[in-house]
């Protein structure tokens, strides 16, 4: 008996779950997954930006130094 996984019984038997609670929670995974695509949007490209003006930077520095 001490050996019993509690965990085990949870969710059972399985039960369908209401329309309006899968609504919302398919709407918080839409709102997460903007969020998260927003901040994608501007996370990474500024990083490739500032790293894109580092290496035009350094290539033009090069270039004018052999001159």
């Amino acid at each position: 008996m001490e050996n019993e996984n509690p965990f085990k019984k949870i969710g059972l038997p399985p039960q369908e779950v209401p329309k309006e609670l899968k609504q919302k929670v398919m709407d918080d995974v839409n709102a997460v997954k903007f969020i998260m695509e927003v901040t994608s949007l501007f996370s990474s490209n500024y990083a490739s930006t500032v790293e894109s003006m580092f290496k035009t930077k350094n290539k033009n520095n090069n270039n004018d130094t052999n001159k």
